[in-house]
C-alpha cells in the first residue's frame, strides 16, 4: 500500500543538452540531492527524503533520473518520500487513538467514544493529503523538465 509509485514525463527539448543538465544539477544540488550518475545526456540522482509538507515539494521523490536526447528531456522519479508521508498520515493517527484508548480504559476513564470521534476526520483528511502531497512532488518533477527542456543552449 505504501510501496513507492514512479513518475515518468518528459518535455519536447527546445534548448541544450548541457544546459538542461546544469538546470536539473542546479535545483537538485541546491535542495540536498546526491548526484550518483551523470554523463553528457543523463544525470541520476538520490534525495535526502520529505518529512514534512513544508518542505519544497521535489523532496517527496527519493530517486530521479533524467535523460537528455535530440529531442526532449525524459525524467523518471520514484516518490519514496511520498510514500513515507503516506504511511506516517496512514499510521499515526490511528495507532494514537489506539493507545489513548487504552490508556484511558486502564485508568478507568469512560472516554473511548471521544477518543475514536477524534480519529474519524483523519478518515478523510489522510487520504485527501497523501493524494495532495503526491500531487504537488509530481507537479514539481513535471515543472523541472519543463524548465530542463527550455534552458537555452550554451554558445559554443
Amino acid at each position: 500500500m505504501f510501496d513507492a509509485r514512479v513518475h515518468e514525463c518528459s518535455a519536447p527539448l527546445l534548448g541544450g543538452a548541457s544546459a538542461a543538465l546544469d538546470v536539473a544539477r542546479t535545483a537538485l544540488l541546491s535542495l540536498g540531492f546526491e548526484i550518483v550518475a551523470e554523463s553528457e545526456s543523463q544525470l541520476s540522482a538520490r534525495g535526502p527524503g520529505l518529512h514534512s509538507n513544508h518542505q519544497p515539494a521535489l523532496l517527496g521523490a527519493s530517486e530521479l533520473s533524467f535523460q537528455v536526447t535530440p529531442a526532449s528531456v525524459d525524467a523518471r522519479a520514484t516518490l519514496g518520500g511520498v510514500a513515507t508521508l503516506k504511511a506516517f498520515l496512514y499510521v499515526f493517527p490511528p495507532g494514537l487513538a489506539l493507545v489513548l484508548m487504552l490508556g484511558f480504559a486502564a485508568m478507568g476513564m469512560g472516554v473511548l467514544w471521544q477518543t475514536a470521534l477524534a480519529v474519524a476526520p483523519w478518515l478523510v483528511l489522510s487520504p485527501w493529503l497523501a493524494a495532495s502531497i503526491e500531487r504537488k512532488t509530481t507537479q514539481a518533477v513535471e515543472r523541472l523538465v519543463h524548465g530542463m527542456a527550455g534552458a537555452p543552449a550554451r554558445p559554443s
